[in-house]
């Protein structure tokens, strides 16, 4: 045990030395870019900021007003808002913090589970310390760090898999109950790619730990009690998300072609000893994915170095018996195959479910590196335990074993873009430009950080600088600016189909956007009363946008006929379709403000005016509930507020509830009728207060299962036959 804790300690000790930096002498933040956009910046520090603010205010992340005109941040799951080391530690301290520590604990509980997964299988301690220093320092997981959620969720799959291994040995009932809680903390990490590699990975796992077992059956149960246990306990964040991907573009899945898009490209095996073989996006020369049919450096990425492909090699050339090393040699084979994803002979099962739900196959990688490193640490412990020559043998380990790590260490260290947390959280200058409740729109922004990304890479990161101050989205949020666009994993279904038709009349060539007055009437339908723009921006139509200020290349526009948040309409369109919408949103006669387009006929007793006069107040604001006062109001009218429709958002009129009209394709709406009127919206999604129950009630079970265990049929035989039998007498003496 004691040298069990030196391993660990040397692991954390390097970890620490590589992510010192992040923290002294002043806070850095993680801004490396990706395609488009930074994920670390735009996606998972944003997400995270917000999470941290809301857990220090008493509330979740139910809602976020400024993202996309509302968006549900818990539901869309990224944020992992209950998993519990996020839970505890954005709860206690500051935001740049916090995220930095959990990028460290990600990384440090990813190499302590793979070095218990390998001392669980019988290595020995020195080359399991090479296996979880080769898997925490590698390119798969370094090359991530920007991708929060993902590798959060990554570094639980060798807990699982030791669990595994824990549940089919020790075949109890402790074993089970912390198969439940590490996967399902996975789960709640909110990367559920992730948990579906890892459940596929262990049950395979499984089932080869079952060969030989004369008690399959029960081990098969048992592993399957574990599986809806976990379901259960992290069935708070299940239930809603599920109930996002309803509401998403991809409900059904997404097609073939799109699930298996990001496909590893067979030169990308070059990358496995060296990780810049095809270039490195730091600089520029990795070729754009549009080039490299959809190759993604960070995805595909191995990079765990020459000397663990040398020792798999070896371990390869021995004799392979049918035993786990001979599983972990058909995972590497059948994980290669998936991670090709179109080029592969099995290219057909990203056609099925679950398999559809998910882009980027070539996150197969994450069994693949795996399975490779345990092999290699197979070869190493062999050569570790020879009785000839042992002391060289070890010798020439420790020092392979310290070489490759050094490799590691320095090529991963200054590849990631880090700026200083004080400096990149200062307000950008273009606040000053905006009004007050400004609602923007930010154009094109992602072109011009794309001519850079692609040809210089982020050797310094002035030119991105342009997403942080343009308030593209979702870094808007940190300064509680409202945006009408949202970035996230996954988006809805109703702003998708809004934003398609507002592309139709404000185009961008990445070099130019135009805006027409079809455009126009779409922004002001949305409430988008300031446009950003980095790009030139020309306009048509005879309604135009005004008051334009430029601040270092970037163009602040006000566009005065925007809508408020929530205004009186009386002139209702039925639309079943979009494409109905699109045509009664494009003719001369919907005037914004005016017109509405419902989906489904409004009731017989709705008579409204051809204007109304009443007015609205907005009193009460928070992010998940919201009070209108209606005055004046001489004609039925149809209350519309300019939020996203969602579930879960629910409506009372003088406190009466109310049904939820979906406007516009995106918007809320309410029928009210003449007179004065207190119509109010709260946001208390059902799904999660029944995830909630599900989840307590799954605590209290195993619980139960720990503390009162129903005695095993073995057992209630030992005590049935140690019994006194009825008819026999006691026997007296010897």
């Amino acid at each position: 045990m004691k040298r069990d804790a030196i391993a660990c300690c040397t692991l954390t000790i390097l970890v620490i030395a590589f992510f010192f930096r992040l923290f002294w002498p002043e806070p850095l933040l993680l801004v490396t870019p990706d395609f488009g956009r930074s994920d670390a910046w735009h996606f998972t520090f944003v997400t995270k900021y917000l999470l941290g603010k809301s857990l220090q205010s008493g509330m979740l992340p139910l809602w976020i007003p400024e993202l996309g005109a509302g968006f549900p941040l818990l539901a869309e799951g990224q944020t992992g808002t209950f998993f519990l080391p996020n839970l505890i530690l954005f709860r206690l301290f500051d935001p740049v913090t916090t995220y930095n520590v959990s990028i460290v604990f990600a990384i440090l509980t990813l190499g302590w589970g793979m070095y218990v997964w390998l001392r669980l299988m019988k290595f020995q301690i020195f080359p399991a310390l090479f296996g979880s220093i080769t898997l925490a320092f590698s390119g798969m997981i370094l090359a991530q760090l920007p991708h929060g959620a993902l590798l959060q969720g990554v570094s639980l799959l060798p807990w699982v898999m030791a669990c595994t291994l824990l549940l089919f040995q020790k075949k109890s009932r402790y074993a089970m109950v912390l198969w439940s809680f590490i996967f399902s903390q996975q789960l709640l990490t909110g990367f559920p790619q992730a948990a579906f590699i890892t459940l596929l990975f262990a049950a395979g796992y499984g089932a080869w730990l079952l060969i030989g077992s004369s008690t399959k059956a029960t081990d098969s149960i048992r592993f399957f009690v574990s599986f809806i246990a976990a379901l259960g306990l992290s069935a708070i964040q299940i239930l809603p998300s599920w109930e996002f991907l309803t509401q998403t573009t991809v409900a059904r899945g997404i097609t073939p072609d799109t699930a298996s898009y990001f496909s590893y490209p067979l030169k990308h095996l070059l990358t496995l000893a060296n990780p810049f073989a095809l270039g490195n996006p730091k600089f520029g020369t990795y070729p754009s994915f549009f080039n490299f049919d959809g190759s993604i450096f960070w995805e595909n990425v191995g990079g765990i170095g020459y000397i663990p492909i040398v020792f798999f090699f070896v371990h390869l050339t021995r004799r392979v018996r049918v035993n786990l090393h001979l599983f972990f040699f058909l995972a590497t084979i059948i994980s290669f195959l998936l991670i090709l994803g179109k080029y592969s002979p099995l290219y057909l099962i990203y056609s099925f479910w679950p398999f559809h739900l998910f882009r980027v196959p070539s996150r197969f990688i994450w069994i693949f590196i795996m399975s490779i490193i345990i092999l290699a640490t197979r070869g190493i412990d062999t050569l570790w335990q020879q009785k000839r020559m042992q002391k060289i043998l070890r010798l020439t380990i420790v020092i392979l074993a310290t070489v490759n790590t050094i490799i590691l260490f320095t090529t991963w260290y200054s590849y990631h873009a880090l700026e200083p947390a004080s400096a990149w959280l200062h307000p950008p200058k273009i606040l000053s430009s905006l009004p007050k409740e400004a609602n923007v729109l930010t154009v094109g922004a992602e072109a011009v950080h794309n001519r850079s990304f692609l040809t210089s890479g982020w050797q310094t990161v002035e030119p991105y600088r342009v997403l942080r101050e343009s308030l593209a989205p979702n870094s808007n949020a940190i300064w509680k600016i409202a945006s009408s666009a949202v970035y996230a994993g996954r988006f809805l279904r109703r702003p998708s189909l809004f934003d398609d038709m507002l592309a139709a009349g404000l185009m961008n060539d990445n070099n130019e956007a135009t805006l027409s007055g079809l455009g126009k009437k779409f922004l002001d339908l949305s409430g988008v009363n300031t446009i950003i723009t980095v790009i030139p921006l020309s306009q048509t139509g005879t309604s135009r946008l005004t008051n334009n200020i430029m601040q270092d290349n970037i163009t602040v526009w006000n566009n005065p006929t925007a809508l408020p948040r929530a205004y009186l309409a009386t002139h209702t369109i039925l639309a079943t379709t979009k494409e109905e919408a699109f045509a009664a949103i494009s003719r001369d006669d919907f005037i914004p403000g005016k017109s509405i387009v419902v989906e489904k006929p409004l009731a017989n007793s709705f008579h409204p005016k051809e204007t109304a006069t009443g007015r609205v107040r907005l009193t009460q604001q928070t992010e998940t509930s919201l009070t209108v006062v209606v005055e004046n109001n001489d004609s039925d009218a149809v209350l519309v507020l300019t939020d996203t429709y969602y579930p879960g958002w629910l409506a009372s009129l003088d406190g009466k509830r109310v049904p939820i009209l979906p406007t516009n394709i995106k918007q809320r709406g309410d029928v009210v009728p003449p007179g004065n009127h207190e119509v109010r919206f709260f946001y208390a999604p059902k799904s999660l207060a029944e995830g909630t129950v599900v989840s307590l009630l799954s605590i209290v079970f195993l619980f139960i299962a720990v503390v009162f265990p129903l005695p095993s049929s073995k057992t209630r035989i030992d005590q049935t036959t140690s019994l006194p039998l009825p008819h026999r007498r006691r026997s007296r003496g010897l």
